[in-house]
């Protein structure tokens, strides 16, 4: 069993790589999923003005998403399109074998 986690920064990209990749595999190979994970968010406050005005702030917000899911069944093929298709931009592509 294959489990492979998408990460990225842009939701629309996750949904798109899940739409190719699951078009793709959905009729030669089992799969659980996909199951998606609270996304993350980190906020951060900048001072733009340090020595003066203490009021002066930008506040930055970064959203990070999570889906993985299972794959039961795999062959060579499935492993070399994994591999091929692990280098795509936006997107962190991780991959555990169970």
């Amino acid at each position: 069993m294959i489990k492979v986690i998408i990460e990225s920064f842009f939701f629309f990209k996750i949904k798109s790589f899940i739409f190719f990749f699951f078009k793709n595999i959905k009729k030669k190979y089992l799969f659980i999923g996909p199951f998606f994970l609270p996304k993350k968010i980190e906020k951060f406050t900048l001072l733009v003005s340090p020595h003066v005005d203490k009021n002066a702030r930008d506040q930055l917000q970064l959203n990070f998403y999570k889906i993985f899911f299972y794959i039961k069944s795999f062959d060579k093929k499935l492993i070399n399109f994994i591999f091929k298709n692990k280098n795509i931009e936006g997107i962190s592509l991780k991959y555990f074998f169970i």
